[in-house]
């Protein structure tokens, strides 16, 4: 599947040189719309931005907790990937090589959970956080910085067009109070590092 901009997907996601997509950020969102289709609205988008969805059940692991939320998780890049193309991409630094498809850096990798709940006046809080692994390149997060931001921008489009968006921020942390997209629960539901 190809990604955005014809960058990739998945394990083989790149990005430019010069490309720096800033800081990894997640977003918050209030929605009037399921809890469930939040979800899949925002999976939706990061998928387009070329993360692939994990194979994980997370929804009965938390039903098992006794939680809220309904969760699902997609990653993109590749952390051995990654730390081979910054040796790359240091031998090649300042010459024209470096614009070249095939000399892009990988994406280091960096997975999102996606986590939605309904709360008590009928809309639903849908959030989603990246986390990288501390396996790869950490240079080599700035290329999903980006893909993350855009698939927040657009999420914000298409809840304003069918008017389904009450509110929207950005979040440059986030609290471990049991959201599945908090640190704590990433590492204890799927064993993330």
């Amino acid at each position: 599947m190809p990604g955005r901009r014809g960058l990739g997907a998945g394990r083989e996601a790149r990005f430019h040189a010069l490309e720096r997509g800033g800081v990894l950020k997640g977003a918050r969102f209030i929605l009037r719309r399921p809890a469930t289709d939040a979800i899949a609205l925002a999976v939706g988008h990061l998928v387009a931005e070329g993360f692939v969805v994990r194979d994980d059940d997370l929804d009965a692991r938390l039903r098992e907790v006794g939680s809220p939320w309904l969760a699902r998780a997609v990653e993109i890049g590749d952390a051995t990937g990654s730390w081979a193309r910054l040796r790359l991409a240091d031998l090649i630094e300042d010459t024209p090589l470096m614009f070249f498809d095939r000399f892009q850096r990988r994406i280091a990798l960096t997975l999102v959970m996606v986590a939605a709940r309904e709360l008590p006046d009928g809309t639903t809080e849908l959030v989603f956080y990246p986390h990288t692994s501390g396996k790869g390149d950490p240079e080599g997060a700035f290329g999903a910085a980006s893909r993350v931001r855009d698939s927040a921008k657009s999420i914000v489009e298409a809840c304003t067009a069918d008017r389904s968006l009450v509110s929207h921020e950005t979040m440059s942390g986030i609290r471990n109070d049991g959201s599945p997209a908090s640190q704590q629960m990433v590492r204890e539901l799927l064993g993330w590092r």
